[in-house]
């Protein structure tokens, strides 16, 4: 009997359909939520590190395959897919939220390291002189914030006293920054410039904002089906080894580094604002957070 075999017999979990154990030699296979429109990158170094952290494990439990939704799933649909635990969705990434009730597991593991609680704004270009005048939070409150709807980050800027409208469809946010509905588009650093470059041709009013950038807690894990308890442990272990011998460091520099270079920390004005759905000591994180990813590794261009 294989190792992978007898740690499924152990575990009780011999033949979950998705999960992390399978019959001895099967390919066990991942569902994870599919892009939100043909343009939707935001993900793909989210995807890399799972199919990483399932490759390093492989040896003890068996090839995966990691397959996307059949659908296109909002995030509160991916949790209701989770809670229902039905087998369309096994995994999906997002950060704590207090209004989210959910059945899932969570591997608390920032699976970027805070990258995506930095925040760079896409705007119309007609708004980037009175943006540049911004110093400070009160300052930022004559602006209107556009977010998704049932976003985490709404309650953060609202937290802030910033005013928010929410948008349901991800590309309806880019259209109604431009049609006017509101004047910021904040977005994570390793996500503004590749929607940015995405977007401009067809949408040539908009731009990256240079001088702000809003800083917050905001950890980002990966959530699995209540039945994936078996697969949620393994990537886990794999993420932890991955943090161990430096190539989860290599992973986040290897995707986000080149936006961090373009993003230009030490030319903007920083403003912090609090996460009302992370215990108070989450905010520890942040300074550390900014100061690595400041300063680029040895070597790195």
């Amino acid at each position: 009997m294989n190792a992978s075999r007898r740690h499924c017999l152990q575990l009780g979990l011999t033949g979950l359909i998705g999960g992390a154990c399978a019959q001895a030699g099967e390919e066990t296979v991942v569902r994870y939520p599919a892009p939100q429109s043909d343009l939707d990158t935001r993900s793909l170094d989210l995807v890399d590190l799972l199919r990483a952290a399932l490759r390093r494990t492989e040896a003890s439990h068996g090839p995966v395959r990691l397959v996307p939704s059949t659908e296109r799933l909002t995030e509160l649909r991916q949790f209701a897919e989770l809670n229902t635990d039905r087998g369309l969705l096994h995994v999906a990434w997002a950060t704590p939220s207090l209004q989210r009730k959910t059945r899932a597991l969570v591997v608390n593991f920032d699976a970027r390291r805070g990258l995506l609680g930095m925040r760079v704004s896409l705007v119309d270009q007609q708004r980037l002189p009175n943006l540049a005048k911004v110093t400070s939070l009160e300052g930022l409150r004559r602006f209107t914030i556009g977010q998704g709807l049932a976003w985490p980050d709404v309650d953060v800027f609202e937290a802030s006293g910033l005013k928010v409208h929410t948008v349901s469809g991800y590309e309806n946010l880019f259209r109604m920054l431009l049609a006017g509905r509101f004047d910021l588009f904040p977005r994570g650093v390793g996500e503004v410039f590749d929607e940015f470059e995405a977007h401009r041709i067809q949408m040539p009013q908009l731009a990256v904002d240079p001088n702000l950038l809003l800083v917050y807690p905001f950890p980002y894990y990966y959530y699995f089906a209540p039945s994936q308890a078996a697969l949620a442990a393994r990537v886990e272990k794999g993420l932890l080894a991955m943090k161990a011998d430096g190539s989860f460091d290599a992973h986040l520099w290897r995707h986000h580094g080149s936006s961090v270079a373009r993003a230009a920390f030490r030319n903007r004005r920083v403003l912090h604002l609090p996460n009302p759905n992370l215990d108070p000591d989450a905010a520890r994180d942040i300074g550390a957070n900014l100061a690595y990813w400041t300063t680029p590794p040895p070597g790195y261009r």
